[in-house]
Order: structure tokens, then C-alpha cells, then sequence
């Protein structure tokens, strides 16, 4: 066989394994994800952060959320297949004139977990995740500082998340994998109003 042959199989071949991938990275500080979701307190100053992802990359609604046979997919927890999970605590800092309330969220971990039968999930207690799913990405959580008007009923914060282990599992019938999309991680605007919050992820580049 020739060398050009040889080139051109090889072309093919890369072009098949590319027209695989679910995700291609996400370039530094574009967005990579959006999120809602909510949390439950476990004491005064700890709780347990879930949310999901309408958008993630190039997926569409129906290939994050298990839904009805007919009709749109709901878009909630208990139907996401993707749920990202994080343990949290704070620490109460002294107001700042219209900031009333400023909490410190300490550094901490984070996983997202996928089932393909989210309905199956447990939900009767979110310190028991065995129903959860498989753990496909964990992030390492820096500090954010929370900032309130209101007292702390509602505000905003950002934290940048390091991706430290990811494992390809099947997304819409292809092979995904969380480093194919932000191999370094994320950063995370988040409002939050009561228990429910949303927001916007975007990618760490190289060297950030």
C-alpha cells in the first residue's frame, strides 16, 4: 500500500474517531454549562448544594433529562441524568454598609454523578447518594464570597472549580467525557434566592 494510502486511512480514521466525541473543549472563559438547583441545610452554617444542567456544551434538553414519551423533557432533579453535587459551609462575615449580609463559603469538593434511570434516584436523604448515580467528575472547590442586600435571602457568588478526576461514561447514545469539555475546570457565577440557585459555568484555561 502506498504512502498516500496509508495518509489518507489515517485521515479517515481520525475523522471517525473525532465524529464520536460528544464535547470538544470549551475555549478558556467561554461559556461550558448553565445550572439551576436548590439546597438543604444541615445545620446553622453547613448544607448540601444539587443542581443540573440545561446546558451543557452542545447537548440539548433531551439528551440531559428523561421525560415523558411524548411532550418536552421535564427539567428537574429527578429526571436529570446529571446532577452535581457539593458539600458546603460558611462563615459569617461583618456587614459592608449595603452588603448586610457577606458569608465566606469555605474551599471544598464537588462530584457530578450520572444515572441513565434518574427516576430511580433516592431523594429521602441527600447524605446517601447510593442511589445517585456513578461519580464521572469531582472538582476541587475554591472559597467564594457570598454578597447579600437583603440579609442573606438572596445574593450572588463565584467559585472556580479545578477538575482533578473525570471518567467517559454514554451521553445521548456517544462516549463523554468531562475533560473533553473543560479539561481544567470551571468557573461558576451563581445567584442564589432562598434555596434555589442558577447560574453560569465557564471554562479555566491553561495556566489560569
Amino acid at each position: 500500500m502506498k504512502f498516500a494510502t496509508f495518509a489518507l486511512l489515517g485521515i479517515l480514521l481520525l475523522g471517525s474517531f473525532a465524529s464520536v466525541k460528544a464535547a470538544d473543549p470549551v475555549g478558556a472563559s467561554q461559556m461550558a454549562m448553565a445550572f439551576t438547583g436548590d439546597s438543604v441545610m444541615t445545620s446553622d452554617s453547613t448544607g448540601i448544594c444539587v443542581i443540573w444542567f440545561p446546558i451543557l456544551g452542545s447537548f440539548d434538553l433531551k439528551s440531559l433529562f428523561m421525560g415523558p414519551l411524548f411532550g418536552a423533557p421535564a427539567v428537574d432533579k429527578e429526571h436529570a441524568y446529571l446532577i452535581f453535587v457539593s458539600d458546603w459551609s460558611m462563615t459569617v462575615l461583618p456587614p459592608n454598609k449595603d452588603f448586610n449580609f457577606l458569608g465566606l463559603f469555605l474551599p471544598g469538593e464537588a462530584t457530578i454523578y450520572y444515572s441513565n434511570r434518574p427516576d430511580l434516584r433516592d431523594w429521602s436523604d441527600w447524605t446517601n447518594r447510593s442511589t445517585w448515580g456513578e461519580p464521572v467528575a469531582k472538582f476541587v472547590r475554591t472559597a467564594g464570597l457570598f454578597q447579600s442586600t437583603d440579609g442573606g435571602v438572596s445574593g450572588t457568588v463565584t467559585f472556580s472549580q479545578t477538575l482533578v478526576s473525570s471518567s467517559t461514561f454514554t451521553l445521548n447514545g456517544k462516549p463523554f467525557n468531562f475533560k473533553d469539555l473543560i479539561p481544567h475546570g470551571m468557573t461558576c457565577n451563581e445567584t442564589g434566592v432562598g434555596e434555589v440557585e442558577s447560574g453560569t459555568c465557564f471554562a479555566i484555561g491553561a495556566g489560569q
